[in-house]
């Protein structure tokens, strides 16, 4: 019998369709996938499970009972709990206090009983946390860590996950998915949202598949083979990826002996030393916080930093970061939201953002209009940005567009360094595909790329050489090679 079934629901908005006619069957205690491309309507009718929105038409029955759900506090209050794509953290509270926000447990609580029983859920899945420490101490994947932390304080039953390991770690994701196979065990019901298909075949039982806003299939994981769900997803074969022999141009951009400090004032990097040749990819992997967000806020130029960087045999360590805009820098920054986009802004001026001073998007004084608007078409048309106009607010468009606009961006713009962090963030196959296509086009007319993911497999694939990076140190594996890459990682080698 379904814990879940969504019948026959449709979500219209004006003439827009986003869901027509989508079923959802989901079992007590399995892991069940729903996948898509960006824009198929997986987080809409999610929303719809959560009560965030309302559908147009169609039911929700949850514990066989059909419900209808004004608000999410009422799906919540059901025992439904949903970690988006997007935190609600508030910087300014602790890490207990962000648990506890909006589920206190009465009007006196006792911290230490508080903090005892936080220690145990983060225990459960396999966390730590310091729940003293301000929030805004959090990067991205301990920020993830804890939203779904509120879940089981919550004690949610039915456990509605978007993308949730798309800033986690090889090591860590798989920890969460022996966590959540344990809750599985013990009666929840995970629903993950995702675009990594090894997640699906691995740890799903069954597996819903969305595209167009549309039900297309729905499987048990067992009875479809990955490069047969890829194919339902997009609705054609996928060709390979080609490999192609590691390019042997100048370098781009060569740092020696490297050190970057910390928030805490430790050595977050520690004498790194690496080249990024022209018309390569280099992927840098590692576990979240070991110094990536550092090392490139240092080449970006809003961390300082002592030792050596160059950029085309140029000093970058007295340029300000609008000059090395201007040297051709270009970032796909680690948390879009905080440092890529302004959300209440059109598309048209998000595609001048760090470009507004360069000759080529000025007139006078002013920015040249015709040029904003010719470069958001050309940016929109790049990666296939859904959006309704260039004049549309980019905080009303998904994640992953927001994601393909500023990837298109920071190509757009003749690179001659491309610092991605996370450029696949959020993406579905073919975007995916197509970003990394981008950045191998970028760096075939002379850009060099280094690239951060916590994707290790998406590095394997797409990148021309991998360099580790653990504890602020870089090193280089001997060969491009998952085990020895995957040991380095957490210092076992």
């Amino acid at each position: 019998m379904s814990i879940v079934a969504l019948e026959g629901i449709a979500q219209r908005c004006g003439d827009f369709v986003a869901l027509d006619n989508v079923s959802l069957h989901v079992r007590k205690g399995d892991l069940h996938a729903v996948v898509g491309e960006n824009g198929a309507g997986k987080t809409t009718l999610m929303r719809i499970l959560y009560g965030a929105l309302s559908p147009s038409e169609g039911r929700v029955i949850v514990h066989g009972q059909e419900r209808h759900y004004r608000s999410s506090r009422e799906a919540i209050a059901d025992r439904i709990g949903m970690v988006s794509q997007h935190y609600a953290i508030i910087p300014e509270l602790t890490c207990l206090q962000n648990l506890m926000l909006g589920a206190e447990p009465g009007a006196v609580m006792n911290l230490r009983q508080c903090e005892d029983r936080a220690n145990e859920l983060a225990e459960q899945m396999g966390f730590t946390f310091d729940w003293h420490s301000r929030a805004e101490s959090l990067g991205p994947a301990g920020a993830q860590k804890l939203e779904i932390l509120k879940l089981l304080w919550r004690n949610a039953e039915i456990m509605i996950l978007d993308e949730p390991t798309a800033m986690l770690s090889p090591r860590d994701a798989d920890a969460l998915f022996v966590s959540l196979r344990k809750l599985a065990s013990q009666g929840a019901t995970v629903i993950l949202v995702t675009h990594r298909l090894p997640e699906v075949t691995e740890y799903c039982q069954r597996v819903t598949v969305l595209r167009g806003g549309k039900l297309i299939d729905a499987k048990e994981v067992r009875d479809v083979t990955r490069a047969q769900l890829a194919e339902l997803i997009v609705g054609h074969a996928l060709t390979a990826f080609e490999a192609r022999e590691l390019p042997q141009g100048e370098t781009a951009l060569n740092v020696q002996n490297l050190v970057v400090r910390g928030d805490r004032g430790n050595d977050a990097v520690k004498s790194a030393t690496f080249q990024v040749r022209k018309g390569e990819l280099v992927g840098l992997a590692g576990v979240d916080g070991n110094g990536q967000k550092e090392l490139f806020h240092a080449l970006m130029g809003t961390r300082g930093f002592t030792g050596l960087a160059n950029l085309n045999g140029e000093d970058l360590s007295g340029q300000t970061t609008r000059e090395r805009l201007a040297a051709g820098v270009r970032i796909i920054a680690e948390d879009r939201l905080a440092e890529a986009l302004v959300e209440d802004w059109s598309l048209a001026d998000n595609a001048v953002l760090g470009f507004q001073r360069l000759p080529s998007f000025r007139v006078g004084v002013g920015i040249n209009e015709a040029t904003k608007a010719d470069r958001a078409q050309q940016f929109i048309a790049k990666f296939n940005t859904k959006c309704t106009s260039t004049d549309q607010a980019i905080g009303s468009l998904s994640g992953g567009n927001q994601q393909r606009f500023i990837a298109a961006r920071a190509l757009g713009e003749n690179p001659s360094l491309v610092l991605a962090f996370q450029p696949a963030r959020g993406l579905d196959i073919d975007a995916t595909r197509a970003v990394y296509q981008g950045l191998r086009d970028a760096c075939s007319q002379g850009a060099g790329a280094l690239i951060v993911s916590f994707d290790l497999d998406e590095l394997l694939e797409f990148c021309d050489r991998i360099l580790v990076i653990n504890g602020g140190v870089v090193s280089a594996p001997h060969q491009k090679e998952r085990a020895e890459i995957g040991q380095l990682m957490v210092g076992a080698i």
